[in-house]
């Protein structure tokens, strides 16, 4: 089945940020066609999963705010909940969508937060990995320490 959401493209520091209004999901790129691509991948990623987990998609609308240097971009995606998901992804793609530093994104692997495997000399990271970071993201600051039970 074909979706269609609008994208608001707004610069965003040295790149370009593609943000969904309806779905509040969010992606950057470096160029127009980059942030594209990224919008598209991001958005189908979203949608597979929502379908597999049975959630309802909002109604797409159209002609949402967009501030004075941005652009309003249509993304279409052709998925359904059986579309397969890329089950590997780079240190830079996961660094993307979970707006951190590649460094952050090692760092993460090596604590364990993040699977991957190693293929040659890159770390491929664990897509379903990265997608239950995006959607459970830690609090900021030291976990509580637990009391000593007697």
């Amino acid at each position: 089945m074909k979706y269609v959401y609008e994208a608001i493209i707004e610069p965003s520091g040295e790149q370009l940020e593609a943000r969904f209004p309806d779905l509040g999901i969010v992606t950057q790129g470096e160029d127009m066609q980059d942030v594209a691509f990224m919008a598209q991948d991001l958005l189908e990623n979203h949608i597979v999963m929502a379908l597999q987990k049975g959630r309802e998609l909002p109604a797409p609308t159209f002609g949402n705010e967009c501030g004075e240097n941005g652009y309003r971009m249509g993304i279409v995606v052709d998925c359904d909940a059986d579309t397969p998901q890329d089950e590997t992804m780079s240190v830079n793609e996961a660094a993307d969508i979970l707006d951190v530093t590649p460094t952050r994104i090692r760092a993460m692997i090596n604590s364990g937060i993040l699977k991957s495997q190693k293929v040659g000399m890159v770390h491929m990271v664990d897509a379903q990995s990265v997608m239950d970071r995006f959607n459970e993201p830690a609090h900021a600051g030291r976990p509580k320490r637990k009391m000593a039970t007697a």
